[in-house]
């Protein structure tokens, strides 16, 4: 996993038209900046929404879990003391659980502590990427204050207690919510066909402005910008998808590769093969914590995992012959002949 202050190159591309159509399904679009990175709405049909609603939404969530935010709920919950119980909201609560959830499923590939470790390898806000690798002894001394088993959550009220000075980072699950939470908003004020995208994390409803399910393109994970491309097109509608991946977000040293991925377990980054990660789900947030388990896991991991649950999970793998793509019992149904 990596820190919220690295933003995940999502190997996502969004497929739809904003305009009027031969369907004569009107559209509007809003977009901004959150979060450290865009979101894009597309509603379709003649409803509207005030965008000050929407963004009273992100404004909540980021004053909640954002680590930019020295004053946010999740920053101060950071500086609170250890070992006594502390009250949270309702929202940093919901996340939290679903967190430790991932955390369990997924045997600690997913944890929201791993920012100690994220820093120490040169990834984090202060990036310092051209250092020697850190030595053990230090590795060890960041797994001292690391670990999901640390944040003990109540399960009859909103709070939690921590039994080590942990850095909870919630960037690999916070946008999913806040995604989920525009969602919401849009369907309590009647929208049922819309696309929300917030850093590459989605959810869909209905059919977009020609009348079909929603298109996404999964990009092939190359590792220049310049070069981006599709691997595959899949329809959704009425689902979340999310995806992770480690191509854009590395340095070398001697030749040595060095992933942003850091497993909060070994201490080290990942080294596999697995350079995307694309979950299907039926809520963001989970979606958006899970293709972190994935990608932290490697292949052989992840699609076992993801066939034990029946989650529908697309991989994308570097070879000697190229890029290989694989998936999850669960994720066939996507596979179709628009490629």
């Amino acid at each position: 996993m990596s820190s919220s202050k690295i933003i995940f190159l999502i190997s996502i591309l969004l497929l739809f038209s904003a305009c009027s159509n031969q369907h004569n399904s009107q559209s509007f679009q809003l977009n901004g900046f959150t979060m450290g990175t865009t979101y894009n709405i597309t509603v379709v049909g003649e409803d509207t929404l005030d965008p000050t609603l929407i963004t009273d939404v992100l404004e909540d969530i980021e004053n909640t879990m954002s680590t930019y935010r020295s004053n946010s709920e999740l920053m101060r919950l950071n500086t609170a003391p250890i070992n006594t119980w502390l009250e949270v909201s309702q929202a940093l609560y919901e996340v939290l659980l679903l967190s430790e959830d991932v955390s369990l499923l997924s045997n600690g590939a997913f944890d929201i502590t791993v920012a100690p470790l994220v820093d120490l390898w040169g990834f984090g806000p202060n990036k310092n990427n051209f250092a020697p690798p850190p030595r053990e002894d230090e590795i060890e001394a960041a797994k001292d204050i690391v670990g999901f088993q640390s944040l003990v959550i109540a399960k009859d009220r909103p709070a939690i207690f921590k039994s080590k000075s942990i850095n909870l980072d919630l960037s690999a699950i916070a946008k999913g919510y806040a995604v989920d939470e525009i969602a919401v908003l849009l369907e309590t004020n009647n929208i049922t066909n819309y696309l929300v995208e917030i850093g590459g994390e989605i959810s869909s409803r209905g059919r977009n402005p020609q009348g079909e399910l929603w298109q996404i393109a999964i990009e092939t994970p190359e590792r220049l910008a310049t070069n981006r491309s599709s691997m595959r097109i899949i329809e959704i509608s009425d689902l979340s998808i999310a995806s992770s991946g480690d191509y854009r977000n590395y340095y070398e040293i001697d030749g040595e590769y060095f992933s942003h991925t850091i497993d909060s377990r070994s201490g080290h980054p990942v080294k596999h093969n697995l350079r995307s990660v694309t979950v299907v789900a039926d809520n963001t947030a989970l979606a958006d914590a899970l293709a972190t388990a994935f990608n932290v896991m490697g292949l052989e991991q992840a699609t076992l995992l993801a066939n034990n649950n029946n989650i529908p999970v697309y991989f994308i793998s570097l070879t000697e012959d190229g890029y290989s793509e694989s998936y999850s019992t669960a994720f066939t149904p996507f596979i179709t002949d628009k490629n």
